[in-house]
């Protein structure tokens, strides 16, 4: 029983401190990233485009092809992905350091990349 309880402790833990959002609060939290490394695969069999900025209106726009990867560099940014017309749908959040993220196959979010 306890066994359980720790485990389901550890799965909660891990499920609140994952820093990709899709469909919920596409606001990034305040954070204290001074540098990051992010290289990204594109496992979506459409080409798309991920906004990095400071806020969804400031930024620079990443166009990612269908089936590639690509990587770049920031500092106190998140990463959005965006739609079709260009509206987010799914936000990353920078982790210091260097990292690996990727588009999921369905083109609808963002996620950590083993």
């Amino acid at each position: 029983m306890m066994t359980l309880r720790i485990a389901t402790g550890l799965l909660l833990t891990a499920t609140l401190a994952c820093d990709t959002t899709s469909g919920g609060s596409l606001t990034p939290e305040p954070t204290s990233v001074t540098e990051f490394h992010i290289s990204v695969f594109n496992a979506c069999t459409d080409d798309v485009t991920l906004h990095v900025g400071t806020s969804q209106t400031e930024g620079r726009k990443v166009l990612l092809f269908k089936l590639s990867r690509d990587s770049f560099k920031g500092t106190n940014e998140a990463v959005w992905l965006l739609d079709e017309t260009e509206a987010p749908i799914a936000l990353y959040q920078p982790i210091q350091g260097n990292q690996k993220i990727k588009v999921t196959a369905d083109c609808s979010a963002l996620v950590k990349d083993s």
